[in-house]
Order: C-alpha cells, then sequence, then structure tokens
C-alpha cells in the first residue's frame, strides 16, 4: 500500500480528534493550493472552492463523522484529479 492511501485511509478514519481534522484538512487545502499554483491555467472556480473551504474549516472539521469522511474522500478525489490532469499537461507539453 502507497503512502497516500495509507495517508487517505488515516484521514479518512472517523477517529479523529477535532484538532486532528483541522490540521488534515488545513495539509489537503495546502496541497491543492499547491496544484493550483502550479497549473498553467488556473480556474478561478478551483480557487474560490478552496477560498471557501478554508473559510469552512471549523464546520468542516466538526462534521459528524459520515459527512468528514465524504467530504474528505472528494477532496482526495478532486486532488487526484488534479494531478492527473496536470501530468497529461506535461506530457502534452513535453
Amino acid at each position: 500500500m502507497d503512502r497516500i492511501l495509507r495517508a487517505s485511509l488515516s484521514v479518512c478514519s472517523s477517529g479523529l480528534s477535532f484538532p486532528e481534522r483541522q490540521i488534515a484538512l488545513r495539509q489537503i487545502v495546502d496541497e491543492l493550493q499547491e496544484l493550483c499554483d502550479g497549473a498553467p491555467d488556473p480556474r478561478p472556480i478551483l480557487l474560490r472552492l478552496l477560498h471557501t473551504i478554508r473559510a469552512s474549516m471549523t464546520s468542516i472539521a466538526g462534521a459528524d463523522d459520515d459527512c468528514w469522511e465524504d467530504i474528505i474522500r472528494e477532496l482526495f478525489q478532486l486532488r487526484a484529479t488534479m494531478v492527473r490532469l496536470r501530468a497529461e499537461t506535461v506530457i502534452i507539453c513535453h
């Protein structure tokens, strides 16, 4: 099992405390922000989404376990899509 998958599974765990959830969420959003910043043509909607998530971190971290897991799963899917698109862009440019 690779490092990212292990990290994904542990962050989706409902056993995280509120502060641990805030830290995990902040790290995910920071990584998404880096992906956006490194994109040749960043999408304003993604930047707005990240801004909204940052503004809602307390609410998201305090969500019930099912909602927390759903939100984190969706953020990991977004990250995977952004990484894939970035890789495809690099391949096309070369």
